[in-house]
């Protein structure tokens, strides 16, 4: 009765197993971004000068293609400081040549909480990159993709293989060139409709989070200093309709530690373009705080210039 029982079960599995290996492998092959980054790092890891690190806003305004020196962009969305400083010592002995690092400090980053040690990311991570961000040991789970966020990857399968309404086209460095799609472009960048637009803006307050990021974001900086390296504090540009509702005690806390960093670190520069981004028009943004493909070559190239300044 046991082994009719154990049979019965084998067969029902197998099938099971053989269609989330199926599913894992079409996830595995969709165009993601992650895939185009991975296979330039493992191209030209040995020639890499300067690394990107941030949220979808990093990820959005810099296109490595139009820098002067060789760069990767390792942002992501909603990823934090803890998962940039894990990417970057698990990535940091392959690029020998690694002089500059650019990090990101957006408005409400120190009052957001840290990605979690399950990020769903994490998965991607190790899959594309080959670093373990869990903070364990790497089980065989891990190894697979789809599990770790079907309705993301289900939706994805999705757009790419049924509907066809996945318009995202990746160049070698994994920055989307065709970029443009969003609330903006979808109201015809008129400044009457966008300004009746409802978005959200992080305006909830929370101190304890603000002493524990600021701390790690301090030891952050002088890690990445003492094995000398060149740092760069960045901001991205903003819509003028998001900049009108910021919290003032939350951005007051914020500016508060970009003084800080220029008083204890000299040496690290401040490229802040949430106020000086009077070149930026609303042509140029995706929505309210991120740019689309015209914004980001603007972006990437202002960055370009501070990054040719000897620090």
């Amino acid at each position: 009765m046991l082994r009719k029982f154990a049979i019965q079960a084998v067969l029902f599995f197998i099938p099971v197993i053989m269609g989330c290996i199926a599913v894992e492998m079409i996830t595995r092959n969709l165009p993601m971004r992650y895939a185009y980054v991975s296979k330039y790092l493992e191209k030209e890891s040995a020639q890499l000068e300067v690394l990107v690190l941030g949220s979808s806003q990093m990820k959005d305004a810099i296109n490595p293609q139009w820098l002067s020196r060789p760069t990767i962009n390792l942002a992501s969305t909603s990823q934090h400081h803890n998962t940039d400083l894990k990417l970057f010592r698990g990535l940091k002995d392959q690029m020998p040549l690694l002089n500059t690092v650019v990090v990101e400090l957006s408005y409400a980053h120190l009052e957001l909480p840290h990605n979690d040690g399950e990020f769903w990311k994490n998965n991607v991570y190790l899959e594309y990159y080959g670093v373990n961000c869990f903070d364990r040991k790497a089980w065989f789970k891990d190894r697979f993709i789809y599990i770790s966020n079907p309705p993301f990857y289900s939706d994805a399968i999705y757009k790419e293989y049924i509907s066809k309404e996945d318009k995202d086209v990746f160049n070698e460095f994994g920055f989307n060139i065709n970029c443009y799609e969003g609330a903006f472009s979808r109201n015809n960048f008129d400044e009457d409709k966008i300004a009746q637009l409802d978005f959200v803006v992080q305006t909830s307050e929370n101190i304890e989070i603000f002493k524990y990021n600021s701390h790690y974001f301090f030891n952050m900086i002088k890690e990445l200093e003492t094995m000398g390296l060149d740092v760069i504090v960045t901001t991205t540009p903003l819509y003028k309709s998001y900049k009108e509702k910021r919290n003032p005690n939350i951005l007051k806390r914020r500016d508060s530690i970009l003084e800080v960093v220029e008083r204890r670190h000299p040496k690290v520069r401040i490229f802040n373009c949430e106020t000086d981004c009077s070149e930026f028009t609303i042509k140029d943004f995706l929505n309210y705080n991120h740019l689309n493909r015209d914004g980001a070559r603007k972006f990437t190239e202002k960055l370009d210039n501070f990054l040719q300044i000897s620090p």
